[in-house]
């Protein structure tokens, strides 16, 4: 369960973006990112990098956003960027931060849940370490239009560590020009968004 906390290698080049397609009775689109195929990714990676075992760290990452304009509304503009992260060295837990630097400036983003995951795969512990813990933060999609990179900084060891650069191919196909994203996020619509595109249940 996602506790809320309202009010090297790093990940590849790839589309991270997925979208609310469909969704079976349980409420979880059918295009959802589960922990199960995040960590298939995962030992994918494993097993490409085996040879360089043992990497000091590992992230993988998804994003997501509203279907539409009304639940990018409901959102207050927010995404969802879920950021699985694998350690040889569990000192480097907590993640210190994990921001968007545009040249001098700095955005950091909220975190509102992290889940610690067992590592039962063997190759994946070989490879990148048996400390993992996924983390959720809320992502303004505005921000993935504009010039940076997405960063993270862990407790110890590693700074400044880039995970992706913006703009990318990651595009809304709708307009959302004239929204208001000072608006509170609808938690309650958050909460049905998280179990939909990932899954996980919040309290």
């Amino acid at each position: 369960m996602l506790v809320f906390l309202f009010l090297t290698i790093g990940a590849k080049s790839q589309n991270y973006f997925h979208l609310y397609d469909d969704r079976d009775t349980s409420g979880v689109s059918k295009d959802a990112m589960s922990t199960e195929i995040m960590t298939d990714r995962i030992k994918k990676s494993a097993e490409l990098y085996a040879k360089y075992a043992p990497v000091p760290r590992f992230t993988e990452m998804d994003f997501s956003f509203g279907a539409d304009l009304e639940e990018y509304k409901k959102l207050s503009g927010y995404g969802i960027l879920y950021i699985p992260s694998l350690n040889q060295d569990s000192s480097e837990y907590p993640i210190k931060k994990v921001y968007i630097k545009f040249g001098n400036t700095i955005t950091e983003l909220q975190k509102i849940g992290e889940i610690p995951i067992e590592t039962k795969d063997k190759t994946i512990a070989a490879t990148f370490g048996k400390h993992r813990i996924d983390y959720y933060y809320l992502i303004p999609y505005q921000l993935t239009l504009t010039y940076g990179e997405l960063m993270i900084d862990w407790s110890t060891n590693r700074k400044e560590f880039i995970l992706t650069k913006f703009p990318n191919q990651n595009l809304l196909d709708f307009e959302v020009k004239d929204v208001d994203t000072n608006k509170p996020i609808d938690e309650q619509f958050l909460k049905t968004f998280l179990k939909r595109e990932y899954g996980i249940e919040s309290n």
